[in-house]
């Protein structure tokens, strides 16, 4: 028999080994397997058995070991997987180390060794490579042999062979497969009088305060509570259970607490219109169908409430729910939500979770304990065995697409396992995907809508700014941040003792520092792009390297000393709020606060409690929070994204304008928005102060027919990224040559620098296909794909691309 393994980081199909007679009750679809690898051992899954192969049989090599008792996938994700690899043009193996928890297929890891030969040789004495190799690895005794090579500035390995061979240095190889440990030690009293346990640890003081610290405690502790408390090792308490004066012993780690913004409401009734979507949803379900259906809410509309309801359904027929979110950690209150309302049957999966608590997690969804998922694109991947409702909450967001490979888009994955499985999906969203709402023109979804607030009131009303017939700031180069009317209005609001948030799509002071006298700007040493100034941390910082240098106090270019911020970012408008409403207190809530630990939780926590009444952020401000004391809503410009390079720009334009004006008014009082922008004619600006989303969805379809853009038509972008400028440009320039001459119903743009040129000191250059359908995309990949890609470029394959930049 024979089995085809797929193995990450190896080759884009599933290799072929043979099974050993041994083996072959053990070796089934779905588990890990060890097998042979060139020259080394490689961890891959079993995805395939067959009783021949086309091989000749004497060059199959065979499985060397099963790792699992049963499979740890079921079906439906095989075929997920499947389908992953093959729309979104990445390697089997490569699709399940996503889709398995991490470090089970990962490779083996390989040290290098100084041996007492190559203590004392000389590096200069040798070739220059494994001179360079030689000398790093004498300053450390051992290294990971990737990071050797990379401190050596050698690619290639054979130096390091060459060494090995001399009998300079040894490899060793570490298994890194493993499951994560899935239990904690804890610690107990054994069942004899403590004093005279303590009698036995006369010498020993740090023994003794250990057993009065239990003796007190009166209840088993975790091991690494007992250490945090006391001070000692987990060496001490091992030598403590050795001597009988404890007991030591494993068991599941407890569940970490989750932060919740808010207490979740209780069981609230619902709405008619509420009522009709969870009807339609309990039919599909009942009726074990397929039933993709687009629920369009306004903000405040209870759809967190409908979804929940549907759950319940689902839990109550013995299946299980799946709940996405773009991001947990800025969606705390649809997360707390579910957490409350299903408990310890809830499971929570996402990136911030250790191995140890993913793969914990995991196992209790395997096992069925927890029958209710909440988290973002990943927990697509969970393995349930009877999933039947999948819900996709903002539908709409960006958040959804993975940058890295596999390129997969959640929302379309979650209709594409809908399908397969036969059950209802619910794409949720107040401003739905021009996507989502060409499916309903097609007649390939249902949409169903939610146009009241449940707590009553209406929509706030939106006033635009006109910024060309406002006075510009002292010192902000003719524009102005703060209209009149919004800085009237916060001063009502403030007084009112009521809140508001303002939105500004920059962080940090400036986007741009730059020389009055000969117009240099300073520039990323890495990246095409400007510095951005941090008046906080007094640098300038790259938002795409991370990249950091201190502010020049003269021009790099002329020497001149007229350097300014231009532009403004969060740093700046908090700043400017200060110079009109000193006494007023505020927080900023951008990437730079929630990379600090707990700097979500504490920025939303203030604000929510009401010690902070103006929160100041980019679009992290309008991800779905629920603030009733929030009646005021500003938008600093709305024009941020407009002058993007990217089709999609006005469609996020009025996703966000209208998601941030939905912040407003939530409670008992009426709330207000205030829209600034120089473009006020704009129609994603326009539509967007009128909540009219049906007439932008129109529109905006009817401008991506006219360009043949998605989701009219299939696109894919193919970029090409090298050190060299030259061969990146040769790259996207012999991929555009093997699909010429293109079809008639293809169309190629391109090739072309990419709109961010260069980004961590990798040039790219970039072109992008259209079609009218999936196959004849396809073809065009497969002859991109025949292509060699030459030593140092790497090809990138973006099938359905979010954005074009």
């Amino acid at each position: 028999m024979y089995a085809k393994v797929a193995i990450p980081k190896s080759a884009p199909e599933a290799l072929i080994y043979s099974i050993p007679v041994d083996l072959e009750a053990f070796a089934v679809p779905g588990v890990r397997v060890r097998v042979p690898l060139r020259r080394r051992t490689a961890t891959g899954v079993l995805v395939e058995i067959s009783d021949t192969t086309d091989l000749a049989p004497a060059s199959v090599r065979p499985l060397i070991e099963v790792l699992d008792p049963e499979p740890l996938l079921p079906p439906h994700l095989f075929f997920l997987a499947d389908f992953v690899s093959s729309y979104y043009r990445c390697p089997l193996g490569d699709t399940l180390a996503t889709i398995l928890p991490a470090g089970l297929l990962r490779s083996d890891g390989e040290v290098a060794r100084l041996t007492t030969a190559g203590v004392g040789a000389d590096p200069t004495a040798l070739p220059a490579k494994q001179g360079a190799v030689l000398a790093q690895l004498q300053t450390t005794t051992r290294l990971g042999v990737p990071a050797l090579l990379g401190r050596a500035g050698v690619r290639s390995r054979s130096p390091l062979d060459a060494l090995v061979a001399a009998g300079f240095a040894s490899l060793s190889r570490r298994r890194r497969d493993r499951a994560p440990e899935a239990e904690v030690a804890a610690v107990q009293l054994p069942e004899v009088p403590v004093e005279e346990l303590l009698e036995r640890c006369r010498r020993a003081p740090r023994r003794r305060e250990i057993l009065e610290w239990l003796a007190e405690q009166g209840r088993p502790a975790l091991a690494a509570e007992v250490c945090a408390e006391v001070g000692c090792s987990p060496a001490t308490l091992r030598a403590m259970d050795k001597a009988g004066l404890l007991i030591r012993f494993h068991q599941a780690a407890p569940r970490r607490p989750r932060w919740v913004l808010q207490p979740t409401t209780e069981r609230l009734t619902l709405t008619d219109e509420q009522r009709i979507v969870v009807e339609t949803v309990k039919t599909a379900i009942a009726e074990e169908r397929y039933a993709p259906i687009l629920l369009q809410g306004i903000t405040g509309s209870g759809k967190t409430e409908v979804y929940l309801r549907c759950l319940e359904k689902v839990l109550a027929g013995g299946g299980g729910g799946l709940v996405l979110v773009p991001e947990i950690g800025l969606t705390p209150a649809a997360s707390g939500a579910v957490e409350h309302r299903f408990g310890s049957q809830a499971a929570v999966l996402h990136s911030a979770l250790s191995d140890g608590e993913r793969w914990r997690e995991w196992k209790r969804i395997r096992a069925g304990e927890a029958r209710v998922v909440v988290g973002p694109r990943s927990a697509l991947f969970a393995p349930f065995e009877n999933l039947g409702l999948i819900v996709v909450d903002e539908e709409h967001d960006a958040a959804y697409k993975q940058q890295e490979a596999p390129r997969y888009n959640a929302r379309d994955l979650a209709l594409v396992a809908a399908r397969h499985l036969d059950i209802p999906v619910l794409l949720c969203s107040a401003t739905p995907s021009v996507e989502a709402s060409a499916l309903v023109e097609r007649d390939l979804a249902e949409r169903l809508q939610l146009t009241r607030r449940v707590a009553g009131g209406e929509l706030p009303s939106v006033e635009l700014v006109d910024l060309r017939g406002e006075p510009p700031e002292p010192g902000e180069q003719g524009r102005t941040l703060f209209s009149r009317r919004l800085r009237e209005l916060l001063a009502e609001t403030v007084e009112r003792d009521e809140q508001a948030i303002l939105l500004m799509q920059r962080r940090g002071w400036a986007p741009i520092y730059l020389c009055r006298d000969c117009g240099h700007r300073v520039e990323c040493p890495a990246c095409s792009v400007s510095l951005v100034v941090h008046q906080r941390s007094g640098d300038l910082r790259c938002h795409y390297c991370g990249h950091r240098e201190r502010a020049p106090s003269k021009c790099p270019a002329c020497g001149g000393d007229l350097l300014d911020a231009v532009g403004a970012g969060t740093e700046k408008v908090a700043h400017h709020l200060r110079s009109f409403l000193p006494e007023v207190s505020s927080a900023i809530l951008d990437r730079d606060t929630v990379r600090r630990r707990s700097g979500l939780q504490d920025t939303l926590g203030a604000f929510a409690a009401g010690t902070v009444q103006v929160l100041i952020g980019t679009q992290m401000v309008a991800k779905g929070h629920h603030f009733p004391n929030v009646t005021l809503t500003g938008v600093i410009s709305a024009d941020a994204m407009l002058g993007l390079p990217d089709f999609r720009a006005g469609e996020r334009t009025f996703q966000l304008l209208t998601q941030v004006a939905g912040r407003a008014g939530r409670g008992e009082r009426p709330g207000r928005v205030v829209i600034q922008t120089y473009y006020p004619e704009h129609p994603a600006v326009r539509l967007a102060c009128n909540h009219d989303v049906t007439t932008f969805l129109s529109e905006e379809l009817a401008f991506r027919r006219s360009f043949f853009y998605p989701p009219v038509t299939r696109l894919t972008l193919v970029r090409f990224e090298a050190t060299s400028e030259r061969l990146a440009r040769d790259g996207a320039e012999a991929a555009a040559r093997a699909v010429t001459p293109v079809p008639e119903r293809v169309r190629l743009r391109g090739p072309a620098p990419a709109p961010m040129e260069r980004i961590r000191n990798h040039w790219r250059w970039q072109l992008l296909l259209s079609a009218t359908n999936r196959e004849l995309l396809r073809g065009m990949l497969e002859k991109i794909e025949a292509q060699t890609v030459p030593r140092g470029v790497r090809r990138v394959i973006d099938v359905d691309p979010i954005s074009t930049l």
